[in-house]
C-alpha cells in the first residue's frame, strides 16, 4: 500500500505536493540529475503553471494523456489554468479505490490490467486481504469504456463540432508516403488514407508513444494502433497498422518510421485510420 509522506518541495517555480508515497521522480525534475534509475512511486498533486498544457504535463511526468484525464476527472478538450491543482500519477493507469468484494483478480479484470503488476507496484501481500478503503494504483490500467469502432460501421461521420477547436498550421506532416487520402471526416476526428500493405508510416509531430499495440487483436475495431501524445497538448492516432515499431513510453520525432499499413481490426482493405485528438485534422478534405 502507499504510505502517506507529506512533503513539499519548491523548486525554481515548479511546486510538487507529495501527497502519497516517498519518491518524486519527473522526467524534466532535477532530482532525475540526482536518481537517474530511480522511478516515482508517489502519487503527487501539481500545481499548473503560465504556459503548461496537459498534454506537456503528461509528457513532462511519462504519463498518457488518458491518465491525467481519468485522475482528475476531466474530458478531452477540457483546459487549465496556472494555480490549478491537478493530480499526477506515477505511471500510467488509473487509481482505484478498494470497496467490498474487490479482489485482485477482479481489479485486473475491470481495468485490463496484470495482478502481477498491481501486487508488485503497491507492494501487496498476495496472502492478505484488500483493505475497503485504500487506494491501488493500477499500472497500465484503462477505464472501461462502452465506445467501439465495431458499432461505428466503419465511417461514423462526426457529431462533434469541430469547428472552434484549434488549427495548429503546418504542426501535422503527413503520415505515410504517398497513396490516396480519401479526406472524408469521421470518427473520431479522422481521415483514411489508402495505400499497399507494408507502406511506411511516420509519426506526424514528435512526441511521446503512450500506447503502442501490435498484438493483432482487435482492439475496439482500431486493430494494431499507436497514439502519440504531443506537446501541444493534442494526441495522433494511427490505426488498423500490420506492424508496430515503436514501444509506449519512447519519445519519437516527427517523420521517424514508427509502423506500417495494414489491415488489422475493423479494416476493409490496407489503409491507415488517422486521427488528431484535439485539434482539427489538417488532412480533412470533405
Amino acid at each position: 500500500m502507499l504510505e502517506e509522506n507529506n512533503k513539499e518541495i519548491n523548486e525554481e517555480q515548479n511546486y510538487y505536493y507529495v501527497i502519497e508515497g516517498s519518491l518524486l521522480y519527473s522526467n524534466n525534475s532535477p532530482f532525475g540529475f540526482y536518481l537517474p534509475t530511480i522511478k516515482r512511486h508517489g502519487i503527487i498533486n501539481y500545481v499548473v503553471k503560465e504556459g503548461d498544457t496537459l498534454g506537456k504535463i503528461a509528457a513532462d511526468f511519462g504519463i498518457s494523456l488518458n491518465t491525467l484525464y481519468w485522475a482528475n476527472n476531466l474530458k478531452s478538450g477540457s483546459l487549465i489554468k496556472p494555480g490549478q491543482e491537478l493530480i499526477v500519477l506515477p505511471v500510467s493507469g488509473v487509481i482505484h479505490t478498494i470497496s467490498k468484494g474487490d479482489t485482485l483478480a477482479s481489479i485486473a479484470k475491470k481495468y485490463k490490467a496484470n495482478i502481477e503488476e498491481i501486487v508488485a507496484f503497491n507492494n501487496l501481500d498476495k496472502e492478505k486481504e484488500l483493505t475497503i478503503g485504500e487506494k491501488l494504483i493500477i499500472p497500465n490500467g484503462v477505464l472501461p469504456t462502452s465506445v467501439s469502432l465495431a458499432k461505428l460501421n466503419g465511417l461514423k461521420p462526426m457529431t462533434e463540432d469541430t469547428s472552434n477547436w484549434p488549427e495548429y498550421k503546418n504542426y501535422y506532416a503527413y503520415p505515410t508516403s504517398g497513396g490516396w487520402n480519401k479526406g472524408i471526416l469521421h470518427y473520431y476526428n479522422a481521415v483514411d488514407i489508402i495505400n499497399s500493405c507494408g507502406s511506411p508510416i511516420y509519426a506526424s509531430s514528435e512526441g511521446i508513444v503512450v500506447e503502442a499495440k501490435g498484438d493483432n487483436s482487435y482492439n475496439l475495431g482500431y486493430g494494431n494502433l499507436i497514439k502519440i501524445q504531443h506537446y501541444n497538448g493534442t494526441m495522433t492516432v494511427y490505426g488498423h497498422l500490420s506492424e508496430v515499431l515503436v514501444k509506449e513510453g519512447e519519445k519519437v520525432s516527427q517523420g521517424q518510421l514508427i509502423g506500417r499499413m495494414g489491415n488489422t481490426g475493423n479494416s476493409n482493405g490496407c489503409h491507415l485510420h488517422f486521427e488528431v485528438r484535439g485539434a482539427k485534422n489538417p488532412f480533412v478534405l470533405r
